[in-house]
C-alpha cells in the first residue's frame, strides 16, 4: 500500500504519536447536528464514528451512540485546539487536553455522565484518508484503544478542519448515568 507522507500528531494523556497520511484537505468546516449521526453521513466524524463502532463490536463491546452534549463538547475542543495552534509545548504544538477536567465536570453535573476519556489527534490528508488516519493512530496507540475499547455507552466527536488541511478531532467516551443514586451523589457535590 502506497502512502503520501506527512505529520500526524496524536495525543492521549501526554502520549504522542507519529504516523502518515495522504494528500492535503479541502478546506471545510465540519458542521454537527443536534440529533444522532448516522453511521454514512459521510463527514469526518461520521467515518470515524462508524469505525469506532466497527472495532468495538469485534471486541465484543456494544456500538457507541453519538451524544448532542458531548458532540457539541468535542467540536469546541477541536475548534481550541485550531485557534490556538502552535501554542503549546511537545511535538505537536497544537495538541492538548487543556480544559479537560473542565469538561468532564460539566459533562458529569450537566449530562448525567459518571465516566468521561477524551482522544484528540490532528493530521493533513485527503478527505476521505483523514479518518481512516485518525482512527489508525489511536487504534494503534495503547491508551487511545483503551479508550475505545472502554465500558462507555456514549460518545461525542468534534472534527474542525483548517484552511491549510489541517484536520482536529476530539473524541470524547461517557458513561450516561440516570440512576437514583448518581443523582444523588451529584447533589452532594453542591
Amino acid at each position: 500500500m502506497k502512502t503520501i507522507p506527512c505529520n500526524l500528531f496524536v495525543a492521549a494523556a501526554g502520549a504522542m504519536l507519529l504516523a502518515s497520511c495522504g494528500p492535503k484537505l479541502e478546506t471545510s468546516m465540519v458542521m454537527m447536528s443536534s440529533g444522532p449521526v448516522a453511521k454514512t453521513d459521510g463527514s469526518i466524524a461520521g467515518n470515524i464514528h462508524a469505525q469506532v463502532n466497527s472495532y468495538r463490536q469485534s471486541k465484543g463491546k456494544p456500538a457507541l451512540p453519538r451524544h448532542a452534549g458531548l458532540d457539541r463538547m468535542a467540536q469546541q475542543h477541536s475548534e481550541f485546539m485550531r485557534r490556538n495552534r502552535g501554542k503549546f509545548g511537545g511535538a505537536s504544538g497544537s495538541l492538548t487536553h487543556y480544559g479537560f477536567e473542565e469538561r468532564a465536570l460539566n459533562a458529569q453535573r450537566t449530562m448525567s455522565m459518571s465516566n468521561v476519556a477524551e482522544n484528540v489527534a490532528t493530521c493533513t490528508g485527503s478527505y476521505g484518508s483523514a479518518a481512516n488516519t485518525l482512527f489508525g493512530a489511536w487504534k494503534g496507540s495503547s491508551s487511545h484503544d483503551k479508550n475505545i475499547r472502554g465500558q462507555w455507552n456514549a460518545t461525542g466527536i468534534g472534527v474542525v478542519v483548517d484552511s491549510d488541511g489541517t484536520v482536529f478531532a476530539t473524541q470524547l467516551f461517557a458513561s450516561e448515568n440516570h440512576s437514583h443514586m448518581a443523582m444523588s451523589d451529584r447533589m452532594r457535590q453542591f
